[in-house]
């Protein structure tokens, strides 16, 4: 593994002065990410088992891991991975805050740092023009959707029409074609949620409080479900 170090004493406030280390992502590191031993003597201050990674797509919580007096992202730090689709040989710039935090600079294999920003943008451009022969529905994602116990909730003005008021199994799709079975249930409102293998979904998925899913009901109880960060 290839780290740096850049000491500066003061200045976490200005980004061309704060403390950094680099990474080289080989596969190893996409499971878990060795913080360079070297950088420990900027976090001896810090009383917390957590770290937050910050990028132009948001920000991510991430457990830290102890170990023969190494210390790692671990827990979350796949998720991190997963959502700005890193592989190996690309290369992470980890700026430090201070507080463990951390600002995360990412380059391409071609040397070029991403622009997240730009494809957040077109992300949004991409959901307002998105058209379908099939029906479909948009829904922001928000943080009572995610997690334990969670539903979604389908807009009565689409299950009206499309789905039947009753409880039901629908089979989820992402872009690669693997498929998750979740359940449609029915409240006293007569409203329709997702839930079962919805959670399941979510978090292979890896989506986020503010990601917007458009479910495209392709056949009868399967949907196709398009992700936008």
């Amino acid at each position: 593994m290839m780290a740096k170090e850049k000491h500066q004493k003061d200045g976490r406030g200005n980004p061309n002065t704060r403390p950094c280390f680099y990474k080289i992502m080989w596969p190893t590191n996409l499971i878990h990410l060795r913080i360079p031993p070297a950088f420990k003597k900027q976090l001896l201050n810090e009383q917390t088992d957590r770290a937050t990674l910050r990028s132009p797509c948001g920000n991510w919580d991430v457990k830290l891991l102890q170990e023969n007096g190494d210390i790692y992202f671990a827990e979350g730090w796949q998720d991190f991975v997963r959502h700005h689709s890193l592989g190996s040989a690309e290369f992470l710039l980890f700026n430090y805050n201070g507080k463990m935090s951390f600002d995360v600079v990412i380059f391409g294999i071609n040397g070029c740092a991403r622009n997240y920003e730009s494809a957040a943008k077109s992300g949004q451009e991409s959901v307002s023009s998105f058209t379908s022969t099939f029906p479909f529905f948009r829904y922001s994602i928000k943080g009572y959707n995610l997690g334990s116990r969670s539903t979604l909730l389908i807009p009565k003005a689409f299950s009206r029409i499309h789905l039947r008021p009753s409880r039901q199994i629908v089979i989820l799709k992402n872009l690669e074609g693997i498929s998750w079975r979740a359940s449609i249930l029915v409240n006293s409102s007569k409203h329709l949620s997702i839930t079962g293998g919805w959670k399941a979904f979510s978090d292979d998925n890896s989506i986020k409080n503010g990601d917007v899913c458009i479910f495209e009901l392709v056949e009868q109880n399967t949907m196709q479900v398009h992700i936008f960060r």
